[in-house]
């Protein structure tokens, strides 16, 4: 279950976060230990988090989750992370991976995840969200096989939210450069 928002944030806006985000320094994404000490192998994107509160960007990530949350998931959610830009230059992806995971000692997980397409689809090739269609046996990380929603949820502007347990990735970009934003809810662990 996904709600996506195909086009909700209009193509200037979009260039203006770029633009804000880019003020930061990017650095090279990490991984947890507990995921893998090869982070080579699963994740190449440079990143920043923006960390004020009081950001734009957080509010319109929000004001999605909350939408999403309210007529779809109905998870209870303790807060928000703070957002993550992601630059995915040429030959950068993020293989099969969960969002969900432990969060605090007081075992609290990520419950639904938000992507928002930052770049035009015919700035870059590659670079595809893509979600495990749950058909098939997992064999092994490399060996998935994923499934695109639909074309709508690699327009610029275009809010998806899912749920964090969902296998996920973003396939390798094969020439320009896309940038996005993500961000996380946290909540009580599933029972």
């Amino acid at each position: 279950m996904r709600m996506v928002s195909p086009m909700a944030v209009a193509p200037d806006i979009c260039k203006q976060i770029v633009k804000d985000c880019k003020q930061n320094i990017l650095e090279q994404a990490t991984l947890s230990e507990s995921i893998t000490n090869d982070v080579a192998s699963i994740r190449k994107t440079s990143i920043n988090f923006i960390t004020n509160e009081d950001n734009k960007i957080n509010e319109l990530a929000w004001h999605f989750l909350r939408k999403a949350n309210e007529s779809l998931f109905h998870y209870d959610l303790t807060f928000f992370q703070a957002i993550q830009f992601a630059e995915y230059k040429e030959d950068d992806f993020f293989e099969w991976h969960q969002d969900y995971g432990g969060i605090s000692k007081s075992n609290e997980v990520r419950k639904l995840s938000l992507t928002l397409v930052l770049s035009d689809p015919d700035t870059f090739e590659g670079g595809e969200l893509q979600f495990y269609n749950g058909g098939r046996p997992m064999k092994g990380m490399g060996e998935i096989t994923g499934e695109q929603i639909n074309k709508d949820i690699q327009s610029q502007g275009t809010a998806i939210v899912f749920d964090s347990r969902d296998w996920h990735r973003v396939t390798p970009v094969t020439k320009g450069v896309r940038h996005s934003i993500v961000c996380w809810t946290v909540g009580p662990n599933f029972k």
